[in-house]
């Protein structure tokens, strides 16, 4: 069967390039055709030529992160449709090439944010709204719009990043429903999106289904390298713990005095990277240099002793190999004035939240961690590895038979 996928491609971010890159293993394993659809709106193009101007006029080439990003996907995922901008060039497209079955997914594409939810309080300026993309906007091709009609979509794991579904107006409901009552199957990553989808379909459920970064191992085997192969490559203890941080959430006195209390357990403090740069002071020893490859950052999760950090991706790499973990959490929905409001809403939380994991997670506010480092490394040394492993085999299988339950939904 020839299947695209639609989703998030030409990022420059891990996970997002992750997720990818297994589903698209996982269908060529499979005996499947794949093509990913090359999908982006005039607004996402056009700020991306206009960087691409000023670039060249500063002669500024773009940050070896994101050549090393966009270098794994050319070397990963060859197969890709013509550049798209609306749902009706992919109905073109589909009928062109003869795709029998689209995948949307997974990560946040089924994202919408009214007028009144992108309404923010400012320092500077009393009030701004914040400008979104197409591609964060119900409608657009990630809902199926101009093609869920002509062949079987499938939305795969997708997630609404927060989106304030209570905010939507009627009109919008309507139209949501019409576009999700189209799909041969829906499944939400986590339990904000599938309350989201409930409110905005007639489908009576919606399974919670993994992000298919939990399915890497088994879709790439051993394109992953090896754990002799990533220690000589970066030159590490043979003890480490990946700290992951966004921004300074810990000082640098208390950073220091995490990696004397992991001293103390025969564990070394990497300072790792998980988007693209570091933005913050550290008085480790080790430093994961960049450029970074998906893959390598992958492995090395997979083989250290603990991640301590931010993101979701990071900590979806560490559950899924039995890897201790304490998530410093900066999703979640926020308020009128900027605060944090619901916990619930937070796809590490709820991730988190389905291994019985909630005491190994903070949310950061004013950008700082509240919880103390000795509490942080208490909960690291009482990592529940084995329970933990053993709910990852589970979800390895739910992942499996979501993949089943789309391809046979497209041959109905």
């Amino acid at each position: 069967m020839k299947i695209g996928v639609l989703t998030f491609l030409r990022v420059a971010n891990f996970g997002a390039n992750l997720q990818a890159t297994s589903t698209y293993y996982y269908l060529k394993n499979q005996g499947h055709d794949v093509v990913f659809v090359d999908y982006s709106s005039w607004q996402t193009d056009t700020t991306a030529a206009i960087a691409g101007i000023k670039r060249k006029l500063l002669h500024k080439p773009l940050p070896i992160q994101t050549q090393e990003h966009y270098h794994f996907l050319d070397e990963h995922i060859k197969e890709r449709t013509v550049h798209i901008r609306s749902g009706k060039q992919l109905r073109n497209v589909i009928q062109e090439i003869g795709i029998e079955g689209i995948i949307i997914g997974s990560d946040a594409v089924a994202q919408h944010w009214p007028l009144f939810s992108t309404l923010k309080l400012g320092k500077h300026r009393p009030f701004w709204i914040e400008p979104l993309q197409q591609e964060r906007r119900f409608p657009n091709p990630f809902w199926g719009i101009g093609f869920a009609n002509k062949v079987p979509v499938a939305m795969m794991s997708v997630s609404s990043q927060n989106s304030k579904y209570r905010l939507f107006c009627p009109l919008t409901l309507k139209r949501m429903k019409r576009q999700l009552d189209l799909m041969t199957y829906v499944s939400a990553r986590d339990a904000w999106t599938k309350e989201m989808m409930l409110a905005t379909s007639t489908r009576q459920t919606i399974e919670i289904t993994p992000d298919p970064v939990f399915a890497l191992n088994q879709n790439l085997g051993d394109r992953i390298a090896a754990e002799t192969e990533i220690r000589r490559k970066f030159d590490l203890p043979q003890n480490y713990v990946l700290i992951g941080l966004r921004s300074q959430v810990f000082s640098w006195d208390e950073l220091q005095k995490l990696n004397e209390l992991f001293k103390k357990q025969g564990k070394e403090c990497v300072a790792f990277n998980i988007d693209g740069r570091y933005n913050y002071k550290h008085p480790f020893a080790y430093t994961i240099p960049l450029p970074l490859s998906p893959l390598d950052w992958f492995g090395l999760i997979k083989y250290a002793s603990a991640y301590i950090g931010s993101n979701m991706h990071p900590i979806v790499s560490s559950l899924t190999n039995g890897v201790p973990c304490f998530s410093l959490d900066n999703w979640g929905t926020v308020d009128f004035w900027g605060k944090k409001k619901n916990a619930g809403s937070s796809k590490v939380y709820d991730v988190l939240g389905q291994y019985g994991l909630k005491e190994y997670w903070c949310q950061i506010e004013n950008g700082r961690c509240t919880v103390n480092i000795k509490d942080i490394v208490q909960k690291i040394m009482n990592f529940p590895v084995k329970d933990v492993k053993r709910i990852s085999d589970i979800r390895y299988q739910k992942y499996a038979a979501m993949m089943n339950s789309i391809i046979e939904s497209f041959k109905k």
